[in-house]
Order: structure tokens, then sequence, then C-alpha cells
């Protein structure tokens, strides 16, 4: 089981991790330069493997598309 893996979805690079705990974890930039933010997929869709966090932040992605540009 891979407990990291590195994916750019709509350009921009996601991680998705596994935690100390089993929480499967993504880390994407903010919207401000240089920030990362985290979210905790097993909280927020009740996934509990790395390969389920891809599928749940690509199918996220989809429906919520990063926007280009502007404030």
């Amino acid at each position: 089981m891979a407990s990291k893996k590195k994916l750019k979805i709509t350009g921009v690079t996601h991680v998705i991790t596994v935690d100390k705990k089993g929480d499967v974890i993504v880390d994407h930039p903010g919207i401000k330069k240089g920030q990362w933010k985290k979210a905790n997929l097993t909280k927020v869709s009740g996934v509990r493997t790395v390969k389920q966090g891809v599928k749940s932040s690509k199918d996220w992605h989809k429906k919520n598309p990063h926007k280009k540009g502007g404030k």
C-alpha cells in the first residue's frame, strides 16, 4: 500500500498521504503564493486509502475546478 502519492489535478500539484492516525490527507496550494492547505479526506469523504483519496480529489475538482487568475 502506497502511503504517498503526488499528482497534478487541473495543473496544480496535490500530495495525498496517510498520517500517523491512518487518516488520508491531501495537501495542495492555497490562494496565496507559498501557502499550502491540508484537507482530511477521511473525515470529509470517508476514504481509507491513498488510491481512494486520489479518486476523491479528482472527482471533487471535476465539480469544483481551480480558478485561474483574478482575486
